[in-house]
């Protein structure tokens, strides 16, 4: 039995504040991925693991 693989673009891409620039979302966006990127100057979540 042959198996195909395929490779594929994740839904959601999850990144920290050192790419908070539109720059960054306009690329995600394009190319069909939701960007989740923490924004600058704001308080971190609660702990490490909440969401990777």
């Amino acid at each position: 039995m042959d198996r195909v693989w395929r490779r594929r673009c994740p839904e959601v891409v999850l990144v920290d504040c050192s790419y908070d620039h539109d720059k960054y979302r306009h690329l995600a966006w394009d190319l069909g991925v939701k960007p989740l990127i923490g924004r600058r100057g704001t308080e971190h979540g609660f702990g490490l693991g909440t969401q990777r």
